[in-house]
């Protein structure tokens, strides 16, 4: 089809513009309508080493859409009558000893990411060993009550199915999903074994502060694990056999693979996602809308690789991107499907889809103006362009757009001295910038008009720094002392920082309290904390600053 052919061509421009803004090595699109793939994509490399280019066969780590397939055999379990979504896991799982300080956390919380669980850490990599840990992290809100992404939660489901059906949930999904669809490069658990034609995963070669685009990739950690939260790898000729079970509503091509009633039940909004206006979470998968209107799908992360995958239930096509790095992928996966729309319908093409840069800020004029720090020392920021340009003592830089996630009034300061910390700005209750914020240094704004905070107890001193850990996640927390508060920064995590809350027995709340994000300090040496033990992991403190 002449259209369909154009509408690609589209689509690889588009990839070719993406990448640059990306910290990924390269990428794969795949397209499908319910019957067939209708299309391929590939860009960049799968090495960077070897020059080896992707190849539509190239495998990579889909990462927590992997939660999707988990799922189904969840469904596939309780339409066989072996599972009740709505007791216990701790009847499920006898052994777990799950604390349960406010009510039940079910099966059905668990798939929902509302069972108040810590979304988790590497610390302990396998899923016994973070099931074990949960036994010392309490939920900290009632089930149900909020929407907190837990990757432990997912865990949980796996370590359940494999209790009930006695195989290891990778075997399960493989048996229950894979082997059906046809999805023969695809295999459930990551070890060794699975490196010949795995795209090389690459992350930015800092792990202290918040990723730039001019910061060069190294090869990541390779992870190993078989736990239901993330451990598929495909390539995106399997994986829109699987966006064709979505389709298709759980048919497989041989029959199917999950009941009417039990995709419907999959398939309803349970709780709203509140980061991402319109969109809800069912079982294993996100629902939204918009203006080409329904939708399914996931995203998906490992350490070196994201992933993408919409299904849109009206146009009966779907989409999904798979990349050896970060960087978002929204932008292109509008480009995609606008794309072979135009195609499929014969109608013209849109402009080609060029990704903002990095420097381009949106209302940047909200930012000007000069601020001033409680050092006596001046902050300034200017227009510079369609960006910003900020002046802090004698250093100046641009600012950017973080690529791996910092949002909203979080940015990146390209220059190799002010780049240690994200610059961040607050806003009164009208919404006008009134103050800015750079690692421990505070900056009033002329308008800012709060009191001035009480002084942090004197103890407090004791916890700032940079403390690292093996989780290749999360290699580095950095605490911070900044205006008499006590502040947690994530610098390779799109959370960026939060602030401390005290709380009983020396653990402090990491953000709002009810969210299961606690940390404390342990270890004093020559007036120092030595760890920070973060929801239940330890980071050490590092020599750096």
């Amino acid at each position: 089809m002449a259209g369909l052919a154009e509408a690609f061509d589209q689509i690889g421009s588009a990839l070719e513009r993406h990448l640059p803004v990306s910290h990924a090595a390269g990428a794969a699109i795949a397209v499908t309508d319910r019957h067939e793939t209708l299309g391929v994509v590939v860009r960049g490399f799968a090495d960077v080493a070897s020059g080896a280019a992707v190849r539509p066969e190239t495998r990579f780590m889909i990462g927590s859409i992997s939660k999707g397939f988990a799922a189904m055999v969840v469904m596939q379990e309780v339409e066989a009558g072996n599972l009740d979504l709505h007791v216990s896991v701790n009847d499920l799982l006898p052994w777990l000893e799950l604390p349960e300080p406010f009510s039940p956390i079910t099966m059905h919380h668990l798939l929902t990411h509302t069972s108040g669980l810590a979304t988790g850490t590497e610390d302990a990599p396998t899923g016994l060993g973070a099931a074990a840990r949960l036994r010392d992290i309490p939920p900290t809100f009632p089930p149900g009550e909020h929407f907190w992404y837990s990757n432990d939660g997912y865990k949980l489901v796996g370590l359940t199915l494999e209790r009930l059906t006695g195989k290891p949930i990778h075997e399960l999904l493989s048996e229950r999903i894979l082997a059906p669809l046809g999805m023969d490069s695809s295999v459930a658990a990551i070890d060794d074994s699975i490196r010949t034609d795995l795209a090389t995963g690459y992350a930015p070669v800092y792990s202290d502060r918040p990723a730039q685009l001019r910061h060069p990739l190294v090869p990541a950690t390779f992870t190993v694990g078989n736990t239901a939260d993330g451990s598929i790898v495909s390539n995106v000729v399997d994986m829109a056999a699987y966006a064709r079970l979505l389709l298709n509503r759980g048919q497989g091509p041989d029959g199917p693979i999950l009941s009417e009633e039990m995709f419907t039940l999959m398939t309803t909004p349970v709780v709203e996602v509140p980061e991402d206006q319109g969109v809800s979470y069912g079982y294993g998968l996100f629902i939204g809308g918009g203006e080409h209107g329904p939708w399914i799908g996931h995203s998906g992360g490992m350490v070196g690789y994201s992933a993408l995958l919409r299904v849109e239930t009206e146009s009966e096509l779907a989409a999904v991107v798979l990349q050896n790095g970060s960087g978002s992928r929204a932008g292109l996966m509008g480009a995609t499907f606008d794309a072979v729309k135009a195609g499929v319908r014969g109608r013209s093409f849109p402009d080609p889809w060029t990704p903002p840069a990095a420097t381009e800020i949106p209302d940047a004029a909200s930012y000007v103006g000069t601020f001033e720090g409680d050092d006596g020392s001046a902050l300034r920021v200017e227009t510079d362009g369609d960006g910003l340009l900020v002046h802090l003592g004698d250093r100046s830089g641009r600012l950017e757009r973080d690529p791996l996630g910092l949002s909203g009034d979080g940015f990146v300061v390209v220059d190799t001295e002010l780049e240690r910390y994200q610059l961040s700005f607050g806003r009164d209750d009208e919404g006008s910038v009134v103050e800015a914020a750079h690692g421990p240094r505070w900056f009033r704004g002329e308008d800012y008009g709060r009191s001035d905070p009480e002084p942090a107890p004197a103890d407090w001193g004791a916890f700032p720094g940079l403390y690292r850990n093996d989780d290749p996640w999360l290699p580095t927390l950095r605490v911070l002392l900044r205006r008499e508060r006590l502040w947690l920064s994530f610098p390779i995590y799109e959370e960026g920082e939060v602030e401390l809350t005290p709380l009983d027995g020396g653990w402090f709340a990491a953000g709002e309290v009810w969210m299961p994000h606690r940390i404390r300090f342990d270890r004093m040496i020559d007036g120092s904390a030595s760890v920070a033990i973060f929801n239940g992991g330890q980071w050490f403190r590092s020599f750096e600053d």
